[in-house]
């Protein structure tokens, strides 16, 4: 009797582990999505600081303004000291070129801050996966 109780008893366990590791490799699989959105994201805003510079180093120029749905119309910039910045809900408020990059590089640190979280906790999963899987070739083992 005892045996049959020990091997329910392993593979109770074992199916507790295999459920685990799969719980985990899911959540494994959506931090590395949610890493690389937010990646890209952070790539995009480090480009628009560059722009920002570029933009208020400049002096009037000739640019391409987009019209909507990939149409766009030759345009010329004549104010390169600010910009209109979108604060939420259709709203745009005027702010100087210096400011909004002051804002950029704001975000590009709080995104940053928030890729090493998201890392250490991606780091720590796959640690767990690896310890789960080592504990489930144990138990195939015996």
């Amino acid at each position: 009797m005892a045996g049959k109780t020990d091997k329910t008893d392993k593979q109770a366990e074992l199916q507790q582990k295999y459920v685990a590791l799969q719980m985990i490799e899911a959540q494994i699989k959506e931090l590395q999505e949610e890493l690389e959105k937010l990646e890209h994201r952070n790539q995009e805003l480090v480009s628009l600081g560059q722009s920002l510079g570029d933009f208020a180093a400049g002096k009037p120029s000739k640019s391409l303004s987009s019209v909507g749905m990939g149409i766009y119309a030759e345009s010329e910039l004549k104010n390169t000291k600010e910009v209109l910045v979108n604060v939420g809900s259709g709203i745009l408020v005027k702010k100087p070129v210096s400011e909004t990059k002051d804002l950029i590089q704001k975000q590009i640190g709080a995104s940053a801050e928030i890729l090493e979280k998201l890392t250490q906790n991606l780091q720590l999963l796959v640690q767990r996966a690896n310890e789960l899987q080592g504990e489930l070739q144990e138990l195939v083992k015996d």
